[in-house]
């Protein structure tokens, strides 16, 4: 397998990433993760203006520009072979290498690194559980794509555990978030409704999609918070990412969401 890093094509065995990387030692860092169909990168603009703005957050001066990523990604699809299909491209920015400590380095020289792998097709739908594991919506992690992902990963292994395959999170108030690597949509009374960001939701490309075609549509709907009751009574639910696209949820724990199979909105909504 090819990887791109920091502007050099390698094979992934000979890639090395520096042991003080602020990014290895302490999440120092972001990420997109991006899906390729039969070469073309999906959102392409969408992704780089999410990278930018955190970066610019961060205070991380990323080190190549849009145009160079976009070239970097294209190259990369073509060294591994996937020009066809479905791949998963991962774009990690991070702060570079610093002294031992917190305090960001005022002169760190920013790492970034593209791998790209083959994916299979996005399930059909998804079964999940209720985490015990909270989403911080008072985090700023909680609205960027950090490299510092360990409340979700512990999420997911949860739901792994039970035999799901998502895990939903509440925020710290107590109603729902997201899902460990998804946002969530529910349908309740003809009306629409996803986490707003101030609940803990991620600002997702295929969430902020989703929303658009529903308006297209003329589906009624609203970022709202969503309690679990609300999502009990729910007649659909779905849940979105970038690899996903919006992907039918079914059964939260042993319980059926609606009548357990994907709804006529989660179907309209499908792109």
């Amino acid at each position: 397998m090819k990887c791109w890093l920091n502007g050099v094509m390698l094979d992934a065995g000979e890639a090395r990433i520096d042991p003080r990387g602020r990014g290895f030692l302490l999440g120092d860092g972001i990420f997109e993760t991006l899906l390729a169909v039969d070469g073309g990168v999906r959102h392409l603009p969408r992704h780089m203006a999410r990278l930018f703005a955190a970066a610019q957050l961060l205070g991380i001066a990323a080190p190549h520009s849009k145009d160079e990523l976009a070239a970097a990604m294209a190259q990369l699809l073509q060294e591994n072979s996937l020009l066809r299909g479905r791949a998963a491209l991962r774009l990690t920015l991070t702060r570079g290498v610093g002294a031992r400590g917190l305090a960001p380095p005022p002169n760190a020289a920013p790492s970034i690194l593209l791998t790209a792998v083959a994916l299979p097709p996005a399930p059909e739908q998804v079964r999940a559980i209720m985490s015990s594991y909270v989403r911080n919506e008072k985090s700023i992690s909680s609205r960027i794509k950090s490299l510092n992902y360990l409340d979700n990963i512990m999420a997911r292994r949860e739901a792994a555990q039970c035999g799901a395959g998502e895990a939903l999170m509440r925020s710290s108030m107590g109603g729902l978030a997201c899902a460990s690597a998804a946002n969530l949509f529910v349908v309740a009374g003809g009306v629409l409704r996803t986490p707003p960001v101030s609940d803990g939701a991620l600002p997702g490309i295929m969430r902020a999609i989703v929303l658009e075609r529903a308006a297209a549509l003329n589906i009624p709907s609203q970022e709202a918070s969503i309690a679990q009751k609300e999502i009990d009574a729910a007649s659909e639910a779905f849940l979105t990412s970038a690899l996903i696209g919006v992907c039918p949820l079914v059964q939260i724990d042993a319980t059926p969401v609606g009548n357990g199979a994907p709804g006529p909105v989660t179907q309209a909504l499908r792109v």
